[in-house]
C-alpha cells in the first residue's frame, strides 16, 4: 500500500467508458493520477491478478451477468484481492444501501450517483486511514500467523476510536478462525448486545455450531434471516448446517433462496450444483453448473471439477462437441494451479479424452488423498464407465484388477451412508456388476464399523480399537475415523495409568483423524472430540 495518498493505484472497472473517463478526472482533482481501467468482470479479474492496487472503485451494474458485489465476494473468498485493497462500489441504485447493509463482504465504502470530487475524496481518504490503522494484523494474517494477528487487534483496541467497530469485526472473525469459540462467541455476543449487527449474528451461529449447539446456531440464522431477509450469508450458512446433518432437500431449498439473490455467485452456483446432483437431480445440477461455468470465466473460483462434470454429462448426453469444450476448459484451469485435486481432475479428463482407461492408474496413488473428495470419485466412476472396456455377462468382481480394485477403493473410502452408496452406483450407468459390487463393498464397511461400535457400548474399547484403527487407516473412511476417534477417547478414558508411549501414540493417531475430518462431518462433535483429547493430553 502506498504510503502517500496521492500516490495510489487506483483501478476503475465500470462497463461504460464516459463513467470511466468520469472518474479518471475526479481522481484526478483529488491529486491521484496513477490509474487504470477495466470495462468487463472478465478484464477486471485479469487486472487485479496481474497488478498490485492500493484502491478498486467499482460499478455495481455491468449490464448482464456478475455484479459488483459478486465480484467482490469471489475475490475475497479466493484471497485474490490483497487485504490492504479499498473497494469502494459505485452505484445509481439506492437500494444497494440494504444490499451491503447485511453483506458478510461488503465493500469498505459506496457511492451513490452523482456525487462530486469532495465526497469522493473524503471517503477515500477515511478508507485510507481504516487500511492504515489496521495494517499491523494484516500483515500478521499475510504471514499466516493468526496468533499474532489476534494480539495486534487486543493491542489497537485502546486507539481504535472511529475504527472500532472494523477492529471488533475483524478481531472477532480470527477469534473464530483461531478455534477460540468461547471468546469469539462472548465477543459476538457483547457486539450484539450494544446493537443488533447481521454479520455479529452470524458469528455467533457460527461459535455456536462448532461448539455443538447446533439448535441455538440454527435459530440465530433463522432470526437473522427474519430480520434481514436478503443476509444471503445466514442463509448459506444455514445450508451448510443442513448438509452436515444429513437434510438435504432442506439445504437445496435454501440455496435456492441464495441464487434467487445473488444468481450469479460462481461459488454458490457450485455447491448447489453438487447438491442436485448428490440429490439425484441431474437436470437442475447441470442448469447451475452450466451457469457457474459461465459467470466464471477466468475466475479462481471455477472449480475444475465442476468443469469436469459438464464434459461427463455431456458425453453420456453424445454430445461431444459440448464435451470436447469442457474437458478443454478443465485442463486449462487444473494448469493454472497444480494441487493434487487438479491433478486427479486432468488425469480423468485426459483419459476421456484420449479413450484411454490406463491412464486412470495414475490416479491410484492419490485415491487416499485428502484432496480426493467424493465429488471427484464420483467423476472417476463414471469416466470409467464411459471409457472401459464393456462388461460381460458372468464376470467375476476381482479387487486385485482395473476396473474392480479402483472401485474397491472409492467405495471403501467414501460409503458412509446408503445414499453415497447410491450415488457411486448410478455413476456406474449401466453396468450392474459394478453396482453390485460397490454395494457390497458399502455394506462390507458398514459392517465392520457396526462391529466396532457394538464393542464399545460393551465398553469393550480394547477390541473396538483392534477392529476399527487397521480399517480406518488403510481405507480413510469418514465413518470408520470418527469411530475410532470416539473408541480412541473412551479408551484412554477409562485407563489413565497406561504407558505414555501408547499413550501418546494413540492421541497423535486420533488427533490426525479428527484434524482430517475437519469440514468432513459435524463442527459441533469434532470440537467435542478435539477437546477431549486435549485435556487428554494435557493430563
Amino acid at each position: 500500500m502506498a504510503d502517500d495518498f496521492s500516490q495510489a493505484h487506483v483501478l476503475i472497472a465500470d462497463d461504460a467508458p464516459t463513467v470511466r473517463q468520469s472518474l479518471r478526472m475526479t481522481l484526478a482533482q483529488c491529486g491521484i493520477n496513477r490509474v487504470d481501467a477495466a470495462s468487463s468482470i472478465g478484464e477486471t479479474r485479469r487486472r487485479l491478478r496481474n497488478a498490485q492496487y492500493d484502491v478498486v472503485l467499482c460499478d455495481y451494474h455491468f449490464g448482464e451477468g456478475m455484479n459488483g458485489q459478486e465480484l467482490l465476494e469471489e475475490l475475497r473468498q479466493s484471497s485474490e484481492l490483497p487485504l490492504y485493497t479499498i473497494w469502494i462500489m459505485i452505484t445509481a441504485e439506492a437500494a444497494y444501501e440494504k444490499v451491503v447493509a447485511v453483506a458478510e463482504i461488503g465493500p469498505d465504502d459506496y457511492l451513490i450517483k452523482p456525487f462530486t470530487s469532495a465526497l469522493l475524496t473524503q471517503r477515500l481518504s477515511l478508507a485510507w486511514k481504516r487500511k492504515r490503522f489496521l495494517k499491523p494484523i494484516y500483515d500478521k494474517i499475510n504471514e499466516d500467523d493468526i496468533s499474532g494477528a489476534i494480539a495486534a487487534a487486543k493491542e489497537l483496541i485502546p486507539k481504535a476510536e472511529g475504527f472500532r467497530s472494523d477492529l471488533m469485526r475483524l478481531l472477532s472473525s480470527l477469534l473464530l478462525e483461531a478455534g477460540q469459540l468461547e471468546q469469539a462467541r462472548l465477543l459476538f455476543e457483547e457486539i450484539l448486545s450494544q446493537r443488533m449487527i447481521p454479520w455479529a449474528k452470524l458469528g455467533l451461529a457460527k461459535a455456536l455450531v462448532r461448539q455443538g449447539k447446533k439448535n441455538q446456531a440454527e435459530g440465530a440464522l433463522q432470526a437473522a434471516i427474519v430480520e434481514h431477509a436478503q443476509y444471503v450469508d445466514a442463509y448459506e450458512e444455514l445450508a451448510s448446517m443442513y448438509m452436515a446433518d444429513g437434510r438435504l432437500d432442506q439445504a437445496m431449498a435454501v440455496f435456492e433462496k441464495c441464487l434467487a439473490m445473488t444468481p450469479n455467485n460462481v461459488s454458490r452456483l457450485q455447491k448447489a450444483g453438487n447438491l442436485a446432483n448428490m440429490l439425484g437431480d441431474s437436470a437442475k445440477a447441470k442448469k447451475l453448473l452450466e451457469q457457474a461455468v459461465k459467470c466464471g470465466g477466468n475466475s479462481a473460483a471455477l472449480s475444475a471439477d465442476t468443469v469436469l462434470q459438464l464434459a461427463l454429462a455431456a458425453r453420456r448426453e453424445n454430445n461431444s462437441s459440448d464435451a470436447e469444450k469442457y474437458l478443454r476448459l478443465v485442463k486449462e484451469i487444473a494448469k493454472k494451479d497444480q494441487t493434487v485435486k487438479n491433478k486427479i481432475i486432468d488425469f480423468i479428463a485426459t483419459s476421456i479424452y484420449e479413450g484411454k482407461p490406463q491412464l486412470l492408474n495414475e490416479i491410484e496413488i492419490h485415491l487416499s488423498h485428502p484432496e480426493m473428495t467424493q465429488e471427484i470419485a464420483t467423476s472417476f466412476i463414471m469416466a470409467a464407465d464411459l471409457i472401459c472396456p464393456a462388461t460381460v455377462e458372468g464376470e467375476t468382481p476381482s479387487g486385485d484388477a482395473a476396473p474392480y480394485k479402483w472401485l474397491q477403493h472409492i467405495s471403501q473410502r467414501f460409503i458412509t451412508t446408503r445414499h453415497i452408496s447410491g450415488l457411486l452406483e448410478s455413476a456406474a450407468n449401466m453396468r450392474p456388476v459394478w453396482k453390485t459390487y460397490i454395494q457390497q463393498i458399502g455394506q462390507d464397511v458398514n459392517d465392520l464399523n457396526n462391529r466396532g461400535v457394538q464393542h464399545m457400548l460393551k465398553s469393550e474399547f480394547t477390541e473396538a480399537i483392534d477392529i476399527l484403527l487397521p480399517a480406518a487407516q488403510n481405507t480413510c473412511n469418514n465413518r470408520l475415523m470418527l469411530s475410532t476417534s470416539h473408541a480412541i477417547v473412551k479408551y484412554l478414558k477409562t485407563k489413565p495409568h497406561i504407558e505414555k508411549k501408547e499413550r501418546d501414540a494413540l492421541i497423535t493417531v486420533a488427533s490426525g483423524m479428527i484434524e482430517r475430518l475437519n469440514g468432513l462431518i459435524d463442527a459441533g462433535t469434532q470440537h467435542s472430540l478435539s477437546q477431549d483429547l486435549q485435556q487428554l493430553f494435557d493430563h
